[in-house]
């Protein structure tokens, strides 16, 4: 038997680090850290350090600011809200075009081509009545008839002016004032003294207005076209267009910027689901993919939308377009088809819709078709309307 050594004996001992040795390794871990944080903190600071003026009407100033609200927690960029009224009494002949989105009421471009515009919201004149009030007017001569006292606002507002413009159309403007009883400076002013008093059976208004003090609405088919939109105007500047046009589609999306609007009583729009930028997907014939590329180009840069094209040939869209449909997988249909003139192509599925007025490209007339559920119903148009404008300025 072998005698016991014990240097033969393999025991682990802790390493001997000095005082010195240690606080080098600490330092060293902790510099390391810092270097980290430094660069998560830069990154931070410069998407916070993004920042976009807004000017918008006075009457959409609150949901707009609500919007704004969110949209910089989610997306850490900066938004600066003015109101019209203010921006107007303050801003210096050098700032007068400073802001980066316009968003004010008008009527979008009579041809649908303002590809820097979304609709935001809609607001319309109505006659507005209490709660209590049993008859639904549909006729400005059922107010003669009723000898309801109501009121109007000044035509120096822009309720007033727009009352006064539709009712002078219909040769009615005259009359009304002839019975008119009291006049408010505001819609708000005329809701407030209707919801509270007695002193008035009725007044034309906002209907937003109507809504935040829980009136009763009655839209008079003298009043029809007293409607305005509220669109978002972008400006394109070289070094700050997305975040623009991103708060402009979070105004706009369903599940964001409408909440505000809807919670403020006015009527919503049919806006793209959010997302920091759209993919459309495109089903695209091979006849046409030669040319119709450029144009994709074109609009990505032009609109910042993205577009992912799948070509085939088009003996082939309508059919696999169908397939699709009665499938399951029905959200793999795409939101655009482009095509030849749709007596060449197989019969396309109800989902999808033809739009009009689609110009020929490349001296080559095709055809371009809307799938009716799609997720960006604006951003899809856009594209039409970007077919329509290029085509015109080639002209």
């Amino acid at each position: 038997m072998k005698p016991f050594n014990p240097d033969e004996v393999k025991t682990f001992k802790t390493p001997k680090y000095g005082g010195i040795t240690l606080s080098l390794l600490s330092m060293f871990v902790l510099a390391s850290m810092i270097v980290v944080w430094n660069k998560i903190g830069e990154q931070e600071e410069n998407r916070i350090n993004k920042s976009i003026k807004i000017v918008c009407d006075e009457a959409v100033a609150i949901p707009v600011k609500q919007c704004a609200e969110q949209f910089e927690r989610e997306m850490k960029i900066k938004v600066s809200v003015h109101s019209k009224s203010v921006w107007d009494q303050n801003k210096s002949r050098a700032e007068e075009e400073v802001y980066d989105l316009d968003l004010s009421v008008g009527k979008p471009s009579s041809e649908g081509l303002a590809l820097n515009q979304i609709p935001c919201a809609f607001r319309s004149i109505i006659f507005a009545t209490r709660k209590d009030f049993e008859p639904n007017l549909t006729e400005l001569v059922q107010v003669f008839q009723n000898n309801l006292n109501y009121s109007t606002v000044p035509i120096s507002a822009k309720d007033g002016r727009l009352l006064k413009n539709s009712l002078e159309k219909a040769g009615k403007w005259e009359k009304v004032l002839k019975k008119r009883k009291k006049t408010y400076p505001s819609s708000s002013a005329a809701a407030l003294a209707l919801a509270s008093g007695n002193d008035l059976d009725g007044a034309f208004m906002w209907d937003f207005s109507a809504r935040k003090f829980d009136l009763k609405i009655h839209r008079v088919n003298e009043l029809r076209r007293a409607t305005e939109t509220l669109l978002a105007r972008t400006y394109h500047s070289e070094g700050n267009r997305l975040a623009p046009m991103q708060f402009a589609r979070f105004l706009a999306a369903p599940t964001k910027g409408q909440f505000y609007f809807a919670e403020s009583g006015f009527i919503g729009v049919n806006g793209d689901a959010w997302a920091e930028k759209p993919s459309l997907y495109v089903y695209g014939a091979n006849q046409i993919k030669a040319f119709i590329l450029d144009e994709f180009v074109r609009f990505e840069k032009s609109c910042l939308i993205s577009i992912e094209p799948h070509f085939l040939d088009q003996k082939n869209i309508g059919l696999s377009l169908n397939l699709i449909a009665q499938s399951k997988a029905k959200r793999a249909l795409p939101d655009l088809v482009i095509s030849l003139p749709a007596s060449s192509v197989t019969q396309m599925p109800d989902q999808y819709q033809l739009l009009s007025g689609t110009p020929p490209i490349n001296n080559t007339q095709i055809s371009l078709y809307l799938l009716k559920s799609t997720r960006f119903p604006v951003s899809s148009k856009k594209f039409h309307d970007f077919l329509c404008l290029n085509q015109k300025n080639k002209k």
